[in-house]
């Protein structure tokens, strides 16, 4: 038997032996094959060395597999490698945007079926015939979803109704006795408890995106029901922390965050209200009264700098910067810009007892009637 072309010594030793052992030639030839001129061997001492040699040939063959086999081998595991991380990468952004869209039609039914009547005190409506006046009433830090009960506070979705109700009879009161004919209401983030802590989902009486239908449905029962006092309402949002998707600080992006489908839904729900939001920002910037405010909910802000920040940025005068995420009110003049920190809604849960802090729940009405007029309206 011959060696064919370009054939390994062992490839072609395994051919022949397996030959021989098939009866295709004899021990001679097989002597003859493996030797060549140097087969000097009887049939007897070959038949001998087959038969170790065919023992051996396995072993032989499996330690000694040629360079180019192996490359062969390895450039082929890792093509098989890369097509498979290729479909799994294909088949996790599927999952990916079938999990959104799933979330988002979970929200919209859940909000069909989460409307919430809201009790209404009666008020004269507006005097069309006066100047015009404007307010601004903060909304912020609500946490809907939150269940808080301690010596000091309990809180649930049924509280948050009832201290949103209250908030918005006492704007209406004293918009009122203001003669407030144009309304801004600022909805300045964590609106939701959201999911970013472990403490906050245990505690949580609802799921992220049922807190996401709950508080949109009722901030658009109160700002509907708040319509006939006013000549205008005008809603201004931004995005607090509590609402972002990953828990993690550092590998968040601000504008992954569920807060954004508050505005998203308010619009469907409040066709004939200017909504301005802040395209995926914790900060936006509006007019009121000729006023230059900014409103922005203050996880990435220090109070003692948010003027001068934004005075660089907007390359403007700012009257007044507005601030959320402390959940304690203050109102500070500085060179007669003004930074007002709103409180919250929920109060003093578990965390604020662990720094010694009790606060009662408000939200901040402002009132420009000719002097500046602040309420902190509380929740009770």
């Amino acid at each position: 038997m011959q060696r064919r072309d370009g054939e390994s010594y062992l490839t072609y030793i395994r051919r022949v032996t397996e030959a021989c052992s098939n009866k295709k030639i004899s021990y001679t030839e097989w002597g003859d094959s493996v030797l060549g001129t140097e087969n000097v061997y009887s049939s007897d001492n070959l038949r001998k060395a087959f038969y170790c040699v065919n023992k051996m040939l396995d072993k032989i063959v499996i330690d000694n597999i040629d360079d180019s086999a192996i490359e062969e081998l390895e450039n082929l595991k890792d093509e098989i490698y890369k097509e498979r991380c290729k479909l799994q990468d294909a088949n996790r952004e599927k999952r990916k945007n079938l999990r959104e869209e799933a979330r988002f039609e979970n929200i919209l039914e859940l909000a069909k079926d989460s409307f919430i009547d809201l009790p209404v005190r009666e008020y004269k409506p507006v005097n069309n015939s006066v100047d015009k006046k404007y307010g601004i009433l903060s909304w912020s830090d609500w946490h809907c979803g939150a269940l808080i009960d301690n010596p000091f506070n309990y809180y649930d979705i049924d509280t948050m109704v009832e201290r949103a109700t209250t908030i918005r009879d006492k704007a209406i009161k004293y918009c009122n006795l203001h003669n407030v004919t144009d309304l801004v209401i600022e909805i300045n983030g964590d609106m939701v408890d959201g999911a970013i802590h472990i403490s906050s989902r245990v505690e949580q009486e609802e799921g992220v995106i049922q807190q996401i239908a709950t508080v949109t449905n009722v901030l658009a029962k109160l700002i509907n029901s708040m319509k006939p006092y006013f000549n205008s309402i005008k809603v201004i949002t931004t995005l607090g922390n509590h609402g972002r998707l990953t828990p993690n600080k550092s590998d968040s992006i601000t504008k992954e965050n569920f807060e954004m489908l508050i505005p998203l839904w308010l619009r469907d729900k409040l066709k004939d209200v200017k909504i301005i939001d802040s395209k995926g920002l914790d900060f936006v910037h509006y007019e009121v009264d000729g006023k230059n405010i900014i409103l922005a909910h203050g996880q990435n802000d220090k109070i003692n700098k948010a003027i001068d920040d934004y005075v660089k940025m907007y390359k403007i005068d700012i009257a007044e910067v507005h601030l959320g995420h402390t959940h304690s009110y203050k109102d500070i003049n500085d060179c007669n810009s003004i930074v007002c920190v709103n409180g919250c809604l929920d109060g003093s849960d578990d965390y604020a007892l662990s720094i010694r802090k009790v606060t009662t729940p408000s939200q901040n009405l402002i009132i420009y009637d000719g002097d500046r007029c602040i309420y902190n309206l509380k929740a009770e």
